[in-house]
């Protein structure tokens, strides 16, 4: 199994800003192929995150409080899947809390000496490596001069550019590692490889007249099949995140700029340490931005462009466009752009609707008038994902709402290719009609970038009741995109993203619980539905995924070492729903690898691996295409489900999916185990038959838990 999720702990103990800054850093480096998913105490302790997780990350904070809330069954579930091959990042507090014993300040009030469970470096970490430290004042931070040891990091030279070895790097009450080489101990008999050291400057905390030369700043240490990476530095802290003002004494007053200027060092640090751990960084996070404004390039958001795809309600067409037009209020004149600013306040969103401009080579926004809009909004939206639950460890500060744009098109005056490179809607619109779907897909949304397709339609409802049944909103790129339970969904280019609005009836024989399957098996249907394309080795797993048997082939570009097929997730399925006056309104978020190699396979990977192992020559899909066929599939499925309900579809679902005979273990039934049988046609739930004693069926429900659906089953006995 493809392990594609960082963990990054969000329990007691945590430094907001530690956590805040971590998390933001994260998906920088990682976000193109990781989801980075905080997780807390109980999550640890209750679910089943070890198969999923390639990284766990324990942010700068207070020790003390990691140790109160994880230690026993959760240390020893995270020190078992690091021995077993997993990853352990700790900066900071989480460099203290993953050694063997830890000496902070000792000899003061605020002294914290004790032995740690973890013991991934199997020695000390003392500090702090520089005094003045106070959990109350920015007095203990510093730029603290770090020596990379290049040759330990085992990367290629060209990795590190022409970067001094001695870089400036944020500091604020971390240690130093007392390993058996920094003092003198041959042979060392510890596991620790020093990849940074602190410069001279650094004091002994038992006797601050002591100045220590060479202390071992960040270390690396193998624990069985796994590492840990144990840092007293914050790489993962880039100037920008830095207020000047906050920094007053001698030593730090000037850190901002400093920190600025050894910007791209820093993060040519943080990735080398990354890429140590054998993880796949982002190599746009590594490179020399030509602009010095901001260190962290968060994308910005750009319009919503939005068209009836269908040529045969023009009057239809029309009154949308008047309601949308009529929901929104003068605000006066925006200067930049010179034009009046309509806006429509709904509850997340101020949205400023626009009218497309309609001549041919001119753009359908004008730059000032976007950037007025759009740039005005300050929030960094997988910052503000990330910190949802937290609430109670925040102070209370007013909501700020987002700044989103909608634009309204004609097929005539759709945005060109310039505009929209990434996707193109006319063409997706030619594939719709072609297609001859007349409710789904009836209007078509498409963001370059936004925040989160879903959450836009789901938390914005003005907006909502004004679109038509059957709205299509579509994304390249989503910056907080929501998978199920807490997970963030991971958004490279070449996933095909996308959110359908459908209001469906309350009719008991098309249960509203089975529309989930209804999508899952109409995304795999639309593409093996196609001539050529059926034995294409799309597979879907209970409840909502869509999985893919990737075959590495002769001259594939995976990077993976292993040859033989594999199971992969290449897409999945949300949805949200809510009920008012007999009517359902569902939002259906859909996320489906058409030509991203990355984070797993692609439908067009698959097929350039069918081709190659069968001698066709079957064409890639394009993003826009895909769409098309998978609304078109729904929409036949779905009308035959309004009559005759999920069971005549039933044996569509079971040729597809995973299941079939699947063993497993009932954790509430005494741990007996059963075999899964098929699907109840009106609750969705699992049905599995006892192995022990076969006239026993159950159907099973998941417990919630956010990593696998298949582990921390719930049953309930269907019959005895």
């Amino acid at each position: 199994m493809v392990a594609l999720n960082v963990l990054v702990y969000c329990g007691p103990g945590i430094g907001l800003n530690a956590y805040a800054y971590l998390v933001r850093t994260l998906r920088q480096f990682l976000g193109h192929r990781y989801a980075i998913i905080p997780v807390d105490p109980e999550t640890l302790r209750r679910e089943p995150w070890e198969s999923k997780a390639a990284m766990l990350v324990v942010p700068g904070g207070r020790d003390m409080p990691y140790v109160m809330a994880m230690n026993g069954e959760i240390n020893k579930r995270i020190k078992e899947w690091v021995y077993r091959g997993g990853r352990y990042l700790g900066f900071c507090a989480g460099g203290y809390y993953g050694s063997e014993h830890c000496e902070f300040e000792p000899g003061t009030p605020i002294e914290v000496v004790g032995d740690r469970e973890l013991a991934f470096f199997k020695g000390t970490c003392i500090g702090c490596a520089y005094p003045g430290y106070n959990y109350k004042t920015e007095d203990g931070a510093r730029a603290a001069e770090a020596i990379v040891d290049r040759d330990a990091f085992k990367l290629p030279a060209a990795f590190w550019k022409r970067d001094p070895t001695n870089v400036r790097i944020y500091y604020n009450g971390g240690g130093y590692f007392l390993t058996d080489e920094f003092l003198g101990r041959h042979p060392a008999k510890d596991n620790a490889v020093v990849l940074v050291r602190y410069s001279s400057d650094v004091s002994d905390p038992r006797d601050r007249s002591k100045l220590v030369s060479g202390a071992p700043a960040v270390i690396s240490c193998r624990s069985g099949r796994g590492v840990a990476v144990l840092s007293g530095l914050h790489p993962e802290y880039a100037w920008d995140f830095l207020a000047p003002s906050s920094y007053t004494q001698p030593y730090n007053k000037h850190m901002v700029s400093l920190l600025r200027s050894h910007d791209a060092y820093r993060r040519r640090l943080l990735g080398a340490m990354l890429a140590h751990m054998q993880l796949d960084v982002d190599k746009e996070a590594l490179v020399d931005h030509t602009s010095t404004e901001y260190s962290i390039r968060m994308p910005a958001k750009t319009p919503t462009f939005i068209v009836s795809a269908r040529v045969s309600s023009v009057a239809a067409a029309a009154t949308t466009m008047y309601s949308l037009r009529n929901a929104a209020s003068a605000r006066g004149q925006n200067d930049a752009a010179g034009i009046i600013d309509m806006v429509l306040h709904d509850i997340a969103d101020d949205i400023h609707i626009i009218s497309a401009a309609s001549e041919d080579g001119q753009r359908r926004v004008p730059h000032a008038y976007q950037d007025a809009v759009l740039l005005a909004s300050a929030l960094d939206p997988a910052l503000k994902y990330s910190l949802s639950g937290l609430e109670d460890m925040q102070p209370e500060q007013d909501a700020i709402k987002d700044q989103s744009m909608l634009v309204l098109c004609t097929q005539d005056s759709l945005p060109g290719t310039k505009e929209t490179p990434r996707f193109d809607m006319k063409l997706a619109i030619k594939h719709m009609q072609e297609n001859k779907a007349h409710t789904v897909g009836s209007w078509l949304m498409y963001s370059d970038t936004t925040n989160s397709t879903q959450t836009f339609l789901e938390k914005n409802t003005a907006l909502q009741a004004l679109l038509p049944n059957g709205t299509v909103n579509v994304a390249t790129i989503q910056l907080a995109g929501r998978g199920r339970g807490r997970n963030a969904w991971v958004s490279p280019v070449g996933c095909l993203q996308f959110t359908m609005l459908l209001r469906h009836p309350s009719l008991k024989q098309a249960p509203v619980v089975m529309m989930q399957y209804l999508m899952s098996v109409s995304v795999v249907e639309a593409v093996k539905a196609q001539r050529g394309y059926g034995d294409i080795p799309l597979r879907l797993k209970w409840p909502n995924d869509v999985y893919a048997l990737h075959t590495p082939v002769g001259d594939s570009s995976d990077s993976s070492e292993s040859t033989d097929p594999s199971y992969a997730k290449i897409g999945g399925i949300l949805v949200s729903s809510s009920f008012k006056a007999g009517e359902f309104t569902l939002l259906f978020g859909c996320g489906i690898n058409v030509a991203n190699p990355l984070p797993t396979t692609s439908i067009n990977k698959l097929i350039h691996e069918y081709n190659i192992s069968h001698g066709t020559s079957l064409p890639a899909m394009s993003m826009e295409k895909v769409l098309a066929l998978v609304t078109a599939k729904f929409e036949e499925l779905y009308r035959k489900f309004l009559v005759d309900g999920f069971e005549p579809l039933l044996q569509l679902y079971y040729k597809n999916w995973l299941h079939t005979d699947q063993h497993v273990t009932l954790a509430d039934q005494n741990y007996e185990k059963a075999r899964v049988v098929g699907l109840c046609p009106t609750s969705g739930l699992l049905k599995v038959k006892s192995i022990a004693n076969p006239a026993t069926v159950y159907e099973l429900q998941p417990d919630g838990n956010s990593f696998d659906m298949l582990q921390g089953l719930i049953s309930r006995k269907a019959n005895a």
